[in-house]
């Protein structure tokens, strides 16, 4: 938003993360084919509420959940490796018995937006991962010290 050179002068960039869109379409179709009536969708829509939206458009770029699957490869173009439903919230995300942020390998720590609360850009993740990794640093080294005085 800070930088000038992403629109000329007096113009603006917005950007919209359109979300919930099926990941897999009927065998007939293919995101392929449907990406651009999706895009129109979503522009009829929001011009319905900023009437000059449509008319003000320089040039996009869309990406569908497969383009998501098939550049940056994420699974069924998911930025969220997990789609937020119920059975991927707290102590199920990412998946039950993990929700504590720690792995199943001893000592990693597991912080993207694949755990609670998910991803985005609050940093939430990796804040509630590094207070695990801490709090069993505490514990390995009190552990060690009652060995050691034993």
């Amino acid at each position: 938003m800070i930088d000038p050179s992403l629109a000329p002068p007096g113009q603006h960039v917005a950007s919209l993360f359109c979300q919930y869109f099926a990941p897999e379409l009927p065998a007939v179709r293919s995101w392929q084919d449907a990406r651009a009536k999706a895009v129109e969708t979503i522009i009829d829509t929001i011009t319905e509420v900023a009437p000059n939206f449509r008319g003000s458009i320089l040039g996009q770029m869309a990406l569908s959940s497969m383009d998501l699957e098939t550049k940056p490869g994420l699974v069924g173009g998911d930025i969220f490796h997990g789609q937020i439903r119920l059975d991927q919230l707290f102590s199920a995300r990412p998946a039950l018995g993990h929700g504590d942020y720690r792995s199943p390998i001893a000592g990693l720590y597991m912080c993207g937006s694949s755990t609670h609360p998910d991803g985005g850009v609050t940093g939430v993740p990796g804040h509630n991962a590094a207070r695990e990794l801490l709090r069993d640093r505490r514990r390995h080294a009190r552990n060690n010290k009652a060995r050691a005085t034993a």
